[in-house]
């Protein structure tokens, strides 16, 4: 059974092709383009929900030899 994210890259590249090639084309058929930005923008924000978020960095830092200096 393929995964949800093996999916959503299958239809990133399906998404990039359709628009490329209508790109390409002396008469593009809208329908074509517009399917392929919807997949493509569909995909990108699946695959983005999977990201998570960044772990918290602290700023700063006290070092042991600041706090004895002071």
């Amino acid at each position: 059974m393929m995964s949800k994210r093996t999916l959503y890259f299958i239809c990133l590249v399906l998404g990039i092709f359709l628009v490329i090639v209508t790109e390409f084309q002396d008469a593009p058929d809208m329908i074509l383009q517009i399917g392929g930005y919807c997949l493509l923008m569909l995909a990108l924000y699946q695959l983005s929900k999977g990201i998570g978020d960044r772990p918290t960095k602290d700023s700063y830092v006290v070092n042991e030899n600041e706090e004895e200096e002071e």
